[in-house]
């Protein structure tokens, strides 16, 4: 990674994640984003909202309310100075992340001293669509839509699930250990909510009404081994991936504050962190499951930081077996990957999960001063990755 100029991270928060048609499912995009953004800077005085250079927001559907520039529109919709440059990245479930990853290049590039990043999605409104042209109808929900006939002359049109069974037979990795990660996994965010590390990162959302309308993740519960055991694959020929082993969908948001030096002491800020190193890379579309840890390795590589040196990875989750080709790759051992659960108990809202990981990671980091370096990943459809490397400045001044 080449860059010219230090970025810090100074905070990171997020909407609790809504079930699929759950509660949050009334709530439009814009103003679930715009909602978090005025709520964000509530709970960071320090900030000032007519400095933001820029807003880049992660969306992976832009079908319906999201259209138009999502990112812009929440700039409208807070009343913040028209002047805020405002972008929206799709690149499916790394868009989260990407989103960070753009606005700290503009920082390192001397463009920005203050930007706001990371992700919306509301998949309980993703609407049916259809083409002007042959009247063919979509649900934009979820994967491949009005796809060209063409591509299958260069890869096949897998699905999600179909991409995490081909990773299963990759690595020889077992339905029952899918199964038992994915029990792990849960009982760790279990752990980690009744501890109350989770009110940490998440910010309400309320009704216009001021009215509490959620405060936690809501899709969250434990599946004995055995349940887990018995549920159906999701591949019709398939012999691994479940509704249990796999993260399910839903609506949130996360934002995350970068500052330039300048910035932070122009205002007397303790950043939590220091983006240390980042990285995007890619995988055949067969592997869209390994393109973030392709990412991190490369991040790793160009900066002199070894995996080894990392004591904390927040990995995507959209499935077990993700996080244990990882652990094959010798990322980490599991000791080290989402301690406090991930997206199989949280859900993965695609433009906002990539996001929340780095939300996650910057509470953990936040919360243990002992701890150097930490890293987040994401892969995505098609193949696309994201990673960035933190170095914890909680105990280190500026």
């Amino acid at each position: 990674m080449y860059k010219t100029a230090d970025i810090y991270i100074i905070d990171a928060k997020r909407t609790p994640v809504g079930k699929l048609y759950g509660s949050l499912a009334s709530v439009r995009p814009d103003d679930l984003i715009s909602g978090l953004i005025s709520g964000f800077f509530q709970s960071n005085k320090q900030l000032v909202s007519t400095e933001l250079d820029a807003l880049i927001l992660g969306c992976g559907n832009q079908a319906g309310e999201d259209n138009r520039n999502i990112a812009r529109m929440a700039v409208l919709l807070c009343g913040l100075p028209h002047t805020v440059y405002a972008s929206t990245v799709n690149s499916l479930c790394s868009s989260g992340l990407d989103s960070v990853l753009q606005a700290a290049r503009m920082i390192a590039c001397e463009e920005a001293d203050f930007c706001l990043a990371g992700g919306v999605e509301t998949m309980s409104r993703s609407p049916f669509i259809e083409s002007r042209t042959d009247g063919t109808h979509e649900d934009s929900t979820l994967g491949w839509r009005f796809t060209n006939d063409r591509i299958t002359d260069f890869i096949p049109t897998h699905s999600m699930p179909e991409t995490a069974e081909l990773l299963s037979k990759k690595y020889s990795i077992s339905r029952a250990e899918q199964d038992n990660y994915a029990f792990l996994s849960r009982n760790r965010y279990e752990s980690a909510l009744r501890s109350g590390f989770y009110n940490n990162e998440i910010l309400p959302v309320f009704e216009k009404d001021k009215n509490l309308r959620l405060d936690r993740d809501e899709q969250h519960r434990i599946l004995s081994i055995s349940l887990l055991e018995q549920l159906p694959t999701l591949v019709k020929s398939g012999t691994h991936i479940t509704l249990g082993n796999s993260a399910r969908i839903g609506d949130g948001a996360a934002i995350v504050a970068l500052a330039s030096e300048n910035y932070i002491k122009r205002h007397n800020i303790q950043p939590l962190a220091r983006i240390a190193a980042m990285s995007n890379a890619a995988e055949h579309p067969d592997l869209m499951g390994m393109s973030g840890i392709s990412a991190l390795k490369k991040a790793s590589k160009q900066s002199g930081i070894n995996l080894s040196d990392i004591e904390l990875f927040e990995l995507s989750e959209a499935f077990a077996v993700q996080i244990l080709a990882a652990e094959k790759e010798g990322i980490a051992d599991l000791s080290k990957i989402n301690t406090k659960g991930g997206s199989i108990s949280i859900g993965n809202p695609l433009g906002m999960g990539a996001a929340r990981l780095l939300t996650t990671l910057l509470n953990q980091l936040n919360s243990d001063k002992t701890l150097k370096y930490g890293a987040a990943a994401s892969g995505a459809g098609l193949g696309t990755g994201a990673a960035i490397i933190l170095e914890n400045l909680i105990s280190k001044p500026i």
